[in-house]
């Protein structure tokens, strides 16, 4: 029995570090700022207010900024989880419903943990933090 918990805890290990680095691998540094990959072009083309405010942010951009091109009920629905967790699901949860703000779990410019992480060891392997 020993033996089948060494395989398990040494899978799980491995698909949470494949889970970080990707995640790591979506940020690049555009000259003097990093960003994800997959938002290239607004890095390019030098737009910080496509999201902020202005482009001289100070601040995370509100969540409508986020979801004029992520669809809310997608998110929901990508990171459904099977039906004896389906409370485990960052976009709709037990604890906050669908009123958690995008960049309590998202980074941008860098690396963020999901708040779940805070309190609970369950994980998101589409994470994209």
């Amino acid at each position: 029995m020993k033996k089948y918990a060494r395989y398990l805890l040494a899978g799980l290990l491995v698909v949470n570090l494949a889970g970080i680095c990707l995640a790591e691998n979506t940020l690049k540094q555009y000259d003097n700022i990093k960003g994800r990959t997959y938002h290239e072009d607004l890095y390019v083309e030098k737009q910080c207010d496509a999201c902020h405010t202005s482009n001289e942010p100070t601040l995370f951009p509100p969540d409508d900024s986020c979801l004029e091109c992520h669809e809310y009920e997608d998110l929901v629905e990508a990171t459904a989880r099977e039906p004896d967790d389906v409370w485990q699901n960052p976009h709709n949860n037990l604890h906050y419903g669908k009123d958690i703000p995008c960049m309590e779990c998202h980074g941008e410019h860098s690396r963020r943990e999901p708040m779940c992480a805070d309190c609970h060891n369950f994980s998101y392997t589409k994470h994209n933090n």
